[in-house]
């Protein structure tokens, strides 16, 4: 078990967007893969992301998706493509990820495996530490619900992501 936590306060959640999300294929139900590549995403390079299936061969380029909100969604309609974080859901197609789980009344979400391993060290850490940073409200260490990091959850919480790990 880690003691010390060192990066909780700097990491972002996009900061896992330069690695592959798992979400669950729109078409087959399987796993499927968005490559999200460089965030911010310029206009002239939406092409770059794109939603692929190993499994039934589905695939789609972010410049070719029409945008639609998800239903309950909080984002109002305006010009300009819109990313939704923050959610069980990935940020581009919107489409529901495949690293999640519930809990309580809560779910546990995850893009990767790498915003679970960052999960997994913030959680399990007895001391997180800032390291002298302004106590911003951008990080993930910051940002994190109560519900997660509460003591009294921790042995669950860190059950859950080991079961997420191995799905």
């Amino acid at each position: 078990m880690n003691l010390r936590n060192k990066d909780g306060y700097q990491t972002h959640l996009t900061d896992f967007l330069k690695y592959d999300i798992l979400v669950i294929c729109p078409k087959c139900s399987g796993k499927a893969i968005v490559h999200a590549g460089n965030f911010p995403i310029p206009p002239d390079a939406e092409h770059a992301v794109k939603l692929t299936c190993s499994a039934c061969g589905y695939n789609k380029r972010l410049s070719e998706h029409r945008e639609s909100l998800p239903s309950g969604s909080s984002v109002t309609a305006s010009a300009g493509r819109h990313y939704i974080f923050g959610d069980a859901i990935d940020p581009f197609f919107f489409v529901p990820l495949w690293l999640k789980t519930d809990f309580e009344q809560h779910t546990l979400w995850a893009y990767n495996f790498e915003h679970l391993d960052f999960l997994r060290r913030h959680l399990e850490a007895r001391h997180r530490e800032r390291n002298g940073l302004n106590p911003a409200n951008r990080s993930m260490g910051s940002r994190l619900p109560k519900w997660m990091t509460a003591q009294k959850h921790r042995a669950q919480i860190l059950k859950k992501l080991d079961e997420l790990q191995k799905g």
